[in-house]
Parts: structure tokens; C-alpha cells; sequence
């Protein structure tokens, strides 16, 4: 795999508490998890209950969870946006809408840079809505999702940048920035780990009643986390950008491989 690949599909592999409370709170089946779900979730890793209650401690102190019931929590306010966009993999493709060959450019400043936690949140809502950067403090994608420019501001605010971040639609682009902007996108590679992900998701899914269960649970979170976060951070590009052939045979595994998965959770949560 080279590297464009990697830093697609890029998962190193391991789990903190955090990220497993929220993962498995994010995906909405169940809604919520008792404290003793999560301690026996986090064994799955080598987590250790006090770990999880610090991270509950703490993901209750940020809003990013809450107690619905005495032990019992779900997704708190703070991490309601992300989950719902989340949630809404498996209709990822249905974003797109024919290209007429217009473009949205995302203008950043000095405004935007001051605050450095901000502007971290800033690229990363660039990177989810599938923004390039075509040159300096300019950021580009075409626009061919729903509600245009106006969408694409929905939807940055949604994920936390910078309210004063300058989005707007472009036509008319000079020759060379024409030519070079649809070259911002790895289309071949980004394919590539595509197809290779879903084959991981099909390979998995053959072997995991094979393995004890403690290990089945962990492979199919990690690798359906990793399969997820694939497909949230695809651009969704026009199919003159090339085919889309690899993000929908992701999406078909992934649904394969997430009734697999759910069935082996709720096996292991019920010990």
C-alpha cells in the first residue's frame, strides 16, 4: 500500500477508553450503555474499569455524554452533530448531486488562524467536507453536494469551524487552476484502499466465528471503526473526478459486515 493510501484509510490500531465509549455510542444500536457494558466493552481492549469511569467523568464534564438513568449514559449534547453524521453512512453517496462544473472555495485569514484550537477544528471540518488546499489560505472542492454554498456552511458549523470562515461559490476559473484543481484528490489511490478495506470487511467477517469472543468483538469495532471513518472522510466527488465504484462496494461491505459485528456485541455484552 503507498502512502496516498495509507493516509486514507490511516488506523493505528489501538483504542482508549474515550474513543471506545463514543464509538459505540455513536453508532445509536443501542442508545445506551450501562457503566458495566462499557467496563466489559473496554475489556475486549485490556481497558481497565477505572479507565472507563475516568473517561465517562470526563466525556460528562465536555457534554460529549450524559445519564439518562442511574449507571445508564448515551450521547450527550456536544456529540450529538458528529453522531448524526455518523449515522448517516450508509446514505453517504445520496449527498451528491450532478456537477455543473462549478467550484466552493473556503477563504481563511488571519481571523480564522488566531486561535489555534479553533483553526485545528477548522481544517479538520475542511478535511470532513471534503475541502483541498488548492493554494495558500484557500481551500477548494466542487460543488456538487446538496445546497451549495450555503449547505457547505450548514455543515462546517456543525463540525466547529470558524464562524468567520469565507465560503463561497466560484465559476470561471482562470486555465491552469482548472486544470489543476480535479488533480487535488488521489482518485486511483483513495479507490485502491477502498476496495482493499472492503475485502479486510469480507475476510473478517468469514473467520470471526472462529475466534474467541472477547477478540471477534474487538476486530469488528476496530475494523468497522476504521471502514466508518473511510467513509465519513471521503470528498464525494463527482464522477468526472473518477468512478465511485470503490466508496459504494465499501458501503456494501460495511453493511454486511455491520450485522456481523452488532451480533457479535450483544453475544459479548450479555457474557
Amino acid at each position: 500500500m503507498d502512502a496516498e493510501r495509507n493516509i486514507i484509510i490511516a488506523d493505528d490500531g489501538t483504542m482508549s477508553a474515550r474513543m471506545l465509549i463514543l464509538d459505540l455510542l455513536d453508532t445509536g444500536e443501542p442508545p445506551a450503555f450501562s457503566v458495566g457494558e462499557l467496563v466489559r466493552a473496554g475489556a475486549a481492549f485490556g481497558i481497565e474499569a477505572p479507565g472507563i469511569r475516568t473517561a465517562l467523568t470526563r466525556l460528562k464534564a465536555e457534554d460529549r455524554v450524559r445519564a439518562i438513568a442511574r449507571g445508564r449514559y448515551t450521547i450527550g449534547s456536544g456529540g450529538a452533530p458528529l453522531q448524526q453524521r455518523i449515522l448517516g453512512w450508509r446514505t453517504r453517496l445520496d449527498l451528491r448531486r450532478a456537477w455543473g462544473g462549478g467550484w466552493l472555495l473556503a477563504i481563511a485569514g488571519p481571523l480564522e488562524r488566531a486561535d489555534r484550537t479553533a483553526w485545528r477544528r477548522t481544517l479538520r471540518a475542511l478535511d470532513l467536507e471534503g475541502f483541498a488546499e488548492a493554494e495558500t489560505n484557500v481551500w477548494a472542492r466542487p460543488d456538487n453536494l446538496e445546497g451549495c454554498a450555503e449547505g457547505a456552511r450548514q455543515r462546517l458549523a456543525t463540525l466547529d469551524a470558524a464562524a468567520s470562515l469565507c465560503v463561497v461559490e466560484a465559476a470561471g476559473l482562470d486555465a491552469g487552476r482548472a486544470e489543476r484543481f480535479p488533480t487535488l484528490w488521489p482518485a486511483d489511490a483513495r479507490r485502491a484502499a477502498y476496495l482493499e478495506l472492503a475485502g479486510a470487511l469480507d475476510r473478517s467477517g468469514v473467520r470471526i466465528d472462529a475466534m474467541p469472543l472477547p477478540a471477534a468483538a474487538a476486530e469488528t469495532l476496530l475494523l468497522g471503526r476504521q471502514a466508518i471513518r473511510a467513509i465519513m472522510r471521503d470528498p464525494l466527488l463527482p464522477d468526472a473526478f473518477g468512478p465511485a465504484d470503490g466508496l459504494s462496494r465499501l458501503i456494501a461491505a460495511m453493511n454486511r459486515y455491520d450485522r456481523v459485528g452488532k451480533a457479535i456485541w450483544q453475544a459479548y455484552l450479555r457474557g
